[in-house]
C-alpha cells in the first residue's frame, strides 16, 4: 500500500529511484556533439595555453576527457561547457582565429568519417547536385556543430547562396558573436570545399544593425 501524500515518512519503492542525470547533460541548455568542445580545446591548448589551464581548473575540461567521450561514441553532450569556454576566451586577441581554426578542424573531422566510396561518388556528380547535397547534409548534422536549437535558412542567388544560421551556439552574446561568425564561416567553407568539392568563398555579411543569435553569410563561386 502506498503511503499518503501528506505522510511525514512516505514509503519509497526499493530499486525504483530515479538515476542521477549524467554530468554531461544539463536541463535547459542546448546539446552538441562532444567533438565541438574537443576541437575547441585542442586549438585553445595550442594557441592560448593559459586559457587551456584555466578551462581545466574551472570547467574540468581537458582534451583527454573529451577524447574519452568521442571514443565511447557519445553522440551528444550539453553545450554548457563549450559555451563557457567560448566566453572565457572571447576577449583574447586571437579569439576569432581560434574559432576559425576550430570550425575547419571540426567539420573536416566529421567528413573523415565518411566512407571513401561516398566521397568519391560525390566528387563525380554535377556541381549543382553537389551543392544541394552539401546543404542538405549540413542541415542534417547541424545539431552537432551548431547546437540542438539551431535553424539554417538559405536562398539561392545568381552567383551563389545567401545563408543564415540562427539560434546557434556562441551567437547569443555580443562578446562571442564575432567568434561565432568566424567559427561558422569556416565550417561552411570546409563543408563546401572538402565535402562538395566546390571552389568557393564564404563571406561574412555585416548588417547595419547587430542582431544576436544570427550569423549571415554569402557563399560565392565562379560561374
Amino acid at each position: 500500500m502506498l503511503a499518503p501524500i501528506n505522510s511525514p515518512t512516505p514509503i519509497r519503492p526499493i530499486g525504483l529511484a530515479t538515476p542521477p542525470m549524467p554530468q554531461d547533460i544539463c536541463v535547459g541548455v542546448p546539446s552538441c556533439a562532444p567533438l565541438v568542445q574537443h576541437e575547441l580545446l585542442t586549438v585553445v591548448r595550442k594557441q592560448i595555453p593559459h586559457a587551456y589551464r584555466r578551462a581545466e581548473s574551472e570547467l574540468g575540461l581537458t582534451t583527454a576527457r573529451t577524447q574519452q567521450l568521442i571514443d565511447r561514441r557519445v553522440e551528444i553532450v550539453s553545450a554548457a561547457r563549450a559555451i563557457k569556454l567560448a566566453r572565457m576566451i572571447a576577449y583574447e586577441p586571437n579569439a576569432r582565429d581560434v574559432f576559425g581554426e576550430t570550425g575547419g578542424s571540426l567539420f573536416n573531422s566529421m567528413i573523415q568519417q565518411f566512407p571513401y566510396v561516398v566521397k568519391a561518388t560525390i566528387r563525380n556528380l554535377p556541381r549543382s547536385l553537389r551543392i544541394r547535397l552539401a546543404l542538405s547534409f549540413t542541415k542534417q548534422v547541424a545539431h552537432g556543430f551548431a547546437g540542438s536549437v539551431n535553424r539554417i535558412f538559405f536562398e539561392r542567388e545568381q552567383s551563389g547562396i545567401a545563408l543564415s544560421i540562427r539560434d546557434a551556439m556562441f551567437s547569443d552574446r555580443l562578446d562571442t558573436l564575432g567568434c561565432a561568425h568566424s567559427y561558422y564561416r569556416q565550417v561552411l567553407e570546409t563543408m563546401f570545399q572538402q565535402f562538395a568539392f566546390v571552389d568557393c568563398e564564404v563571406k561574412e555579411v555585416k548588417r547595419f544593425r547587430v542582431h544576436l543569435n544570427q550569423c549571415h553569410f554569402e557563399i560565392v563561386w565562379e560561374a
